[in-house]
This record gives C-alpha cells, sequence and structure tokens, in this order.
C-alpha cells in the first residue's frame, strides 16, 4: 500500500527539523563553549558528529520534501534554506565574532555550501 502524499511529506518535514535540531545543538553546543571561555570543557568529538549527520540530514530531507511541494512551496524553501544559516551566524555573532576557529567558522563552512546546492537543486525543481 502507497503512502499518501501528505504523510510523505510530514515525514521528510519530521527528517528536515530532527536534522536541523542536530545542527542546532552542535552549533550551540561550540557557542556555549565559547561563552563559558572553555570552562564546561565541551569537546566537538561528541558534538562534531551531531553537525554532520544534521547536515547530511536535513540536505536529504529537504530534498525529500521539495519533491512533495509545488512550484511556489520550493521556491519559498529555497529562500529559507538560503538564509536560515546566514541568521543562525548573526544571532551567535555576539559571543564569538566571526572567529575563523569558533564555532560560527563551522557553521558557515559546513552549512553554507551545503545550502548554496541546496537552493540551486530546489530553484532547479522549481522550474520543472
Amino acid at each position: 500500500m502507497d503512502m499518501d502524499r501528505n504523510s510523505k511529506r510530514t515525514i521528510w518535514k519530521v527528517g528536515t527539523l530532527l536534522g536541523g535540531a542536530l545542527l542546532a545543538v552542535g552549533v550551540g553546543a561550540g557557542y556555549v563553549d565559547v561563552a563559558t571561555h572553555f570552562s564546561l570543557d565541551i569537546n566537538y568529538h561528541y558534538f562534531g558528529p551531531a553537525i554532520l549527520i544534521g547536515v547530511l540530514m536535513s540536505f536529504v530531507a529537504v530534498i525529500g520534501w521539495a519533491k512533495q511541494c509545488e512550484s511556489r512551496t520550493r521556491l519559498r524553501m529555497a529562500g529559507i534554506v538560503f538564509t536560515a544559516p546566514l541568521a543562525a551566524a548573526l544571532v551567535g555573532y555576539p559571543i564569538d565574532g566571526f572567529n575563523v576557529h569558533g564555532p560560527s567558522a563551522l557553521l558557515l563552512f559546513l552549512v553554507v555550501p551545503s545550502a548554496a546546492l541546496l537552493v540551486l537543486i530546489l530553484l532547479i525543481m522549481a522550474g520543472f
């Protein structure tokens, strides 16, 4: 029995939100570490995999979700995917600035390239 469109869309939404949550936890842990001047000894060995899994999961889930949506929604999704990492970096800016050795660099190096590729894919899908 084939799943209907709304249940498929819901599964992809959950995957996207879960991937985003993993990204938020991983990068947030980095900002907490910097804000406490490394007194909590938060290690990227624990939160690095959360960031990597979050990027991969949200990347795949957004593409799957976009396949279930119409062109206008895909364009909106592309805009959100492009602006969300930049907004997250601006939220963290007062804590650490754009330090190339801090969590903002990790956010920008992992999220912006994949977001740019995903925006391109979503824009191509919106054109069809």
